[in-house]
């Protein structure tokens, strides 16, 4: 039989993946990162202190250090993974995977170089953002994010409902209204891009909307929880037993 012996500071076990927070108040819906019922395994949450939602977007290396601690306090309740519920934490990832022994993927915006390899480089992807007034491709080359495809960025900022829901935090959110915002945005890429290769939402808000959105597209669709569940299946291989 197995022998089990005790974590040194763990209050839990059985965790699969971390996750550091914005320090917001949001409604956290099905399908968003922030919601535990998102996820077919068990995830545990913890608030980097003082790094709200404009902090993050507009840039915060002090808050760095606080990000590391974060992760460092994760990592003791024995999580095999970290990631995050806001795809600019892309800032604090060399930081964190320097500081922990576990796999790290603060962004979704990490499988950027992954969707480049699996399609022609003629063809464009688009990233549907929060913000696209912080998200460029100067932010994105300077987390080593370069790749050949033309990147379509689009951001959110201004759609009505998810500018009150996310920004000014009004404390509701209208699904439905979101989601026609999110979908009518993605039509408007595909118009001007008819060799659309892929799309990549960057916003952890946006995965109960990857469904609409490629119904609507018909081409692959990326967000924090595809990234999730792979480092998921990483870091929790099983057994395989069946007939033959």
């Amino acid at each position: 039989m197995t022998v089990y012996t005790t974590r040194r500071g763990a209050r839990n076990y059985g965790l699969a993946i971390g996750i550091l927070q914005l320090d917001c108040s949001l409604p956290f819906i099905p399908g968003d990162v922030d919601n535990a019922s998102t996820y077919a395994y068990p995830v545990l949450y913890r608030v980097v202190p003082g790094l709200s939602t404009a902090a993050c977007l507009a840039g915060a290396p002090d808050l760095a250090k606080a990000a590391v601690e974060t992760a460092r306090a994760l990592e003791a309740q024995g999580v095999r993974a970290l990631s995050s519920d806001c795809g600019f934490m892309l800032q604090f990832q060399d930081e964190v995977r320097r500081a922990v022994k576990i796999p790290v993927a603060l962004s979704s915006l990490l499988q950027l170089p992954m969707m480049a390899g699996t399609i022609a480089a003629e063809r464009p992807i688009a990233i549907l953002t929060a913000d696209s007034n912080n998200l460029t491709e100067a932010f994105l080359a300077r987390a080593g994010l370069k790749v050949p495809n033309r990147l379509v960025i689009r951001g959110l900022q201004d759609q009505p409902e998810f500018k009150t829901a996310v920004f000014d935090e009004k404390g509701s959110i209208d699904a439905a209204k979101i989601e026609a915002e999110v979908v009518g945005v993605v039509k408007e890429i595909q118009q001007a891009h008819l060799d659309l290769g892929g799309i990549l939402l960057e916003c952890s808000m946006l995965p109960p909307y990857a469904a609409a959105v490629q119904e609507a597209s018909g081409v692959p669709v990326y967000d924090f929880i595809t990234m999730m569940n792979q480092l998921h299946a990483a870091t929790h291989q099983r057994r395989y037993v069946g007939s033959y």
